[in-house]
């Protein structure tokens, strides 16, 4: 190698480390150029493209790095990186495998080797991997965050409220760590009241400001608000059923209506054209409170509660006049600037979408003796699946159709109704099934789906449902009292066990007929947006 290419490698290689992407760029041009096949130019052009986040540039000659450096665990490593930036895991899967096969287990490698088994759905492989990068680094947070989604993904319920809880060890100031946790140890029942109120307080003191607040926009008209509505990631059918319906009609009422989209995905399309909608995943809370001020939002509407997308520190901030909380999961703020507008819709609590049926394949009637279990989109806690079971070994004959629709989630479903002695054969999952006339409804008493109940109710099925504290489950009872049918709650579980039991076995019930439907007002969008827009200009 001639001194000069020894020279211009040696400028190269200082100034990649140094972070002057661009330079070491065109030193290694000028030796490409004496000569094309030189290895530690391409791997050094290839690692400096790679770390300025020109991709594109480095895809292009990210095969000719790796063939001229097969044994470069800089080289097969950023080349695995593209590939899953590329979104083609199956490639990435392959050099990192190469790259543990030669050089052995590293952190990083099985994390990004776990990433690729999740982009192609092997979840299964995915949370084994991810555990396994735990094992060699415990402080790798994003592969602990990522091994609690995997889990809260495929319905082990359990396991992710406690993958949650060490992240939120991890990342201690990290406040969507915390209120993924909250949100999981509440939906699976695995804090009580009083661990709930601390967490509450924990949350308070770390993340909410005590006297940096904002100087709040008051109401100007009360006949045409400043609405903003911040969505995170609440559930698909809460969104397409409910939320976007009763924002849409709130700016047809005349307000101003600002849509604050906190998802990765784009969907303005859910909303009519009179509702401003901004993409906002990436914004920081102190972007999201600077963007609702320059909108001069004067109502805040929270859909997230605290689940993912959370604003809870900007709320904090106190953004706009007042704020109300709608769909929280757990029915709480951490900030008591947030006003609940579930305990204020009083008259009408509950309304779905006369369109829901559009969104779903489900047109044919389930059979006789057969159960329809809702709410198992996302898998089905222990203390539900034990009383489903017991209920299904009381009734021999009976079988139980579950609403799963992910094979991930079906597969762990059968695995885990015949701990509790139910075989595969008693458990129907198709999607084209959906109730009929006396069908009997088994609501998920954990995570209870009123917009489910409601599509089943309305096809002539009885709802056995469990009387609860949590926002879904006051949904449920909402629902019922709407329709007249407060006698369906069930105040335990062993009330709830029996009441299917005896309704399997005979025992009649007058169901919910059209007039009772129509009177209840479930599907008025109109009347239920009028009733959400009085209790927010009462607070102006």
């Amino acid at each position: 190698m001639s001194t000069q290419i020894e020279t211009l490698m040696t400028q190269a290689v200082s100034a990649l480390r140094e972070g002057k992407f661009d330079l070491a760029v065109s030193l290694t041009d000028k030796v490409i150029h004496q000569d094309a096949d030189h290895p530690s130019a391409h791997a050094v052009k290839f690692s400096s493209l790679f770390k300025n986040k020109k991709f594109e540039q480095a895809r292009q000659m990210g095969g000719t790095a790796a063939q001229l450096n097969p044994h470069s665990v800089f080289v097969l490593n950023n080349q695995a990186c593209l590939q899953l930036e590329a979104k083609q895991p199956a490639a990435a899967a392959g050099l990192l495998k190469s790259l543990i096969d030669q050089f052995g287990e590293r952190s990083q490698w099985l994390y990004n080797l776990a990433l690729a088994h999740r982009m192609v759905g092997n979840y299964d492989y995915a949370i084994t991997t991810f555990r396994r990068t735990l094992d060699h680094q415990p402080d790798h947070d994003r592969a602990a965050f990522q091994l609690a989604d995997c889990l809260s993904q495929i319905g082990h319920k359990e396991e992710a409220t406690r993958a949650y809880d060490y992240v939120r060890l991890l990342r201690t100031k990290h406040a969507p760590s915390h209120s993924n946790y909250i949100h999981h140890a509440v939906a699976n029942d695995s804090l009580t009241e009083e661990g709930l109120r601390q967490e509450m307080r924990l949350w308070e003191e770390r993340f909410i400001p005590k006297d940096n607040r904002y100087t709040a926009k008051q109401v100007q008209d009360k006949n045409k608000l400043r609405l903003g509505v911040l969505i995170g990631q609440i559930p698909e059918h809460w969104l397409l059923a409910t939320v976007a319906p009763t924002v849409s009609s709130l700016a047809k009422l005349g307000d101003q209506v600002f849509v604050y989209w906190h998802d990765e995905k784009p969907r303005s399309d859910l909303f009519d054209s009179g509702v401003n909608v901004v993409h906002s995943p990436g914004f920081t809370d102190a972007d999201f409170a600077r963007q609702v001020r320059s909108d001069k939002i004067e109502v805040m509407l929270d859909v997230c509660g605290m689940r993912r997308g959370s604003r809870q520190r900007a709320l904090g901030l106190q953004v706009a006049g007042s704020a109300f909380g709608w769909l929280a999961h757990e029915g709480r703020y951490a900030t008591d600037l947030v006003e609940l507008l579930d305990d204020r819709l009083t008259e009408q609590r509950f309304f779905v979408s006369a369109e829901y049926e559009s969104y779903t394949p489900r047109n044919t009637p389930l059979p006789a003796k057969t159960f329809a279990g809702i709410g198992c989109q996302h898998g089905l806690s222990y203390s539900v699946i034990k009383v489903w079971s017991e209920i299904l070994r009381r009734l021999p004959d009976w079988k139980l159709h579950l609403d799963a629709t992910s094979a991930l989630v079906k597969k762990l479903l059968i695995e885990r109704f015949a701990l509790h002695e139910i075989s595969a054969d008693r458990l129907v999952f198709d999607e084209r099934l959906r109730a009929a006339p006396n069908t009997i409804v088994l609501d998920n008493f954990v995570q209870n789906d009123p917009i489910a109940a409601v599509d089943a109710i309305d096809h002539g099925g009885v709802l056995v449902a469990l009387r609860g504290n949590l926002f879904p489950a006051q949904q449920s009872a909402a629902l019922l009292k709407q329709l007249d049918r407060a006698d369906w709650l069930c105040d335990t579980q062993r009330d709830y066990l029996n009441r299917a039991i005896s309704l399997a076995q005979g025992v009649s019930v007058d169901l919910v007929d059209r007039a009772t439907m129509k009177k209840s007002a479930v599907r008025d969008v109109h009347g239920f947006s009028k009733r959400v827009r009085d209790i927010l200009k009462s607070a102006g």
